[in-house]
């Protein structure tokens, strides 16, 4: 038989107070309502996808590393955090970080960044890779004693909470403010200033780790865009297909075995997300589910910062007094 793991890169209405944004999602909220929801600890999305390969959490749930593996790169030894280009802007009393959703950044641009990036901080034993115009890594020569807040944790908040933490933070706090003297002065963000663009004046530094171990051959299929689920797939020695564009092509396309699906994270609001994942996702699933052409069927997304799944399977659907969603308090 075959099963799913479905990821959401966008939170669900899970909360009681959210259920009129349930409206003109008809298969969702079924799924929703038959399902058996579980929380899965205080970790986002990404934490959930992780654990069901089988990982577990170092200092940071290790991204950086997976997902460099997942842009290609050629070996992920050492240790790795984002460095994702951002925009700090002066409110008040706070300095309001603003992600690469809301500015354009060429690869030319971006090329020269990170290069001066890797020239200054060289002798420290750290160097910068861009593979994405707005995906930045650094890699650094030995473990550091801290932790991160990720970057959408970050995102339209004042940074001086969410600094890196630990026994070695005020030496990243001391990096995030060369970095930025070093962004600032930049001839790439000074023609970016003359063109009234969003100067890219700080990097953000998340989800660090070294490469773990994954044991292999558990799922029959992934599929994905996103490079952490590429490099997941990568590590644990199995294929990443490309993302189908409707839960119809995957179900034509793929065959017994469990199987994990990772949405594309979308450059739309959640709603406008969830109602083009009504259309290609949850409502053909919810008919292979009736049609028994899928076993089970779990669904992983975040609310109020948690991953919570929700799990459903062929009998769930004959529960009608099942009537509304369950919810996440």
């Amino acid at each position: 038989m075959r099963s799913l793991q479905l990821f959401l890169p966008y939170p669900l209405p899970f909360g009681a107070h959210e259920r009129e944004a349930l409206a003109g999602l008809p298969a969702l909220s079924k799924l929703l309502a038959r399902g058996r929801a579980t929380k899965r600890g205080a970790g986002p999305w990404e934490a959930a996808l992780l654990e069901s390969f089988g990982i577990a959490r170092q200092r940071d749930w290790p991204l950086a590393p997976l997902s460099w593996l997942g842009e290609g790169g050629d070996g992920a030894e050492g240790y790795w955090l984002h460095a994702d280009p951002v925009h700090l802007r002066a409110e008040r009393d706070a300095l309001v970080l603003l992600d690469a959703r809301h500015f354009v950044l060429e690869a030319e641009a971006a090329g020269a960044l990170v290069e001066a990036l890797s020239a200054h901080f060289a002798p420290e034993g750290l160097r910068f890779f861009a593979p994405d115009p707005t995906r930045w890594y650094v890699r650094v020569d030995r473990v550091p004693d801290i932790a991160t807040w990720p970057l959408r944790t970050a995102t339209g908040h004042s940074i001086d909470a969410l600094l890196p933490y630990g026994t070695e933070a005020l030496a990243w706090h001391r990096r995030v403010n060369e970095a930025q003297m070093l962004l600032h002065a930049h001839p790439v963000n000074d023609m970016r200033e003359s063109a009234g663009q969003p100067v890219v004046n700080s990097v953000w530094f998340w989800g660090g780790g070294v490469l773990p171990a994954v044991p292999g051959g558990r799922f029959g299929g992934v599929w994905g865009d996103d490079p952490l689920v590429r490099g997941l797939a990568r590590v644990a020695r199995l294929s990443c297909a490309a993302l189908p564009e409707t839960a119809n092509h995957w179900l034509a396309r793929s065959a017994a075995g469990e199987h994990v699906v990772l949405l594309a994270p979308g450059t739309a609001q959640p709603r406008e997300a969830l109602l083009a994942a009504e259309e290609r996702w949850f409502a053909p699933l919810l008919r292979a589910l009736k049609r028994r052409q899928l076993s089970a069927l779990a669904l992983v997304a975040e609310g109020g910062g948690t991953a919570v799944r929700f799990e459903v399977g062929p009998a769930d659907l004959w529960k009608f007094w099942r009537r509304s969603p369950l919810v996440m308090e």
